[in-house]
């Protein structure tokens, strides 16, 4: 058999003893595959599409929903999961980046053997110059927010848990203000 110069030969097709069986199976297996990908399949492919992470049809929010429309209250539940895994996601990656910055990047000087009476072993106060202080309030700020909208829901949160939690924090700080900050003055 003639080797053309587009495929390689197989391996082992110049051995003595397994030489014949070799080039007889890549005639039998190989070939006919090659044959069709290249006549029926490449000629007919067209531009390849570009791969994405699937997008989902975003749904009505449970707000949107009716009393009585079972369906439209489940779509809102899966949206409601889906998204609480993506930003569970997105905290997580944050969260490692906090922890390879901190690892590439810790303090250094004589505070960075650990020593109290020479400061913290990183500096992470609001004056703070140091790189990973902006990624550490990213994911502060991220870790405050997931809390807020997704903390003590339970195990198996519910849209519904969800809506009335943000309800009740709203209702909250139009009466007494932002949470953390302290009551209003009566006016």
């Amino acid at each position: 058999m003639v080797w053309s110069g587009e495929d390689e030969p197989p391996f082992l097709h110049d051995h003595p003893v397994l030489g014949p069986f070799v080039k007889f199976s890549y005639s039998i297996g190989v070939k006919p595959a090659i044959w069709i990908r290249k006549n029926l399949v490449e000629p007919y492919r067209g531009e390849p599409e570009a791969w994405y992470h699937r997008r989902y049809r975003r749904v009505p929010t449970i707000d949107e929903c009716y009393v009585d429309d079972v369906i439209c209250r489940e779509e809102a539940q899966q949206q409601f999961l889906r998204d609480k895994s993506v930003e569970g996601q997105i905290l997580s990656l944050l969260r490692s980046r906090v922890d390879d910055c901190m690892f590439y990047e810790k303090g250094t000087g004589m505070s960075a053997w650990g020593d109290p009476k020479y400061g913290p072993t990183i500096d992470m106060s609001d004056e703070s110059e140091h790189p990973c202080k902006k990624i550490l309030d990213t994911f502060r700020r991220a870790t405050k927010n997931y809390f807020i909208k997704y903390g003590e829901l339970g195990n198996y949160p519910r849209v519904e848990n969800a809506y009335m939690k943000q309800k009740h924090r709203l209702m909250w700080e139009r009466r007494h203000g932002e949470i953390g900050s302290g009551m209003k003055k009566e006016e």
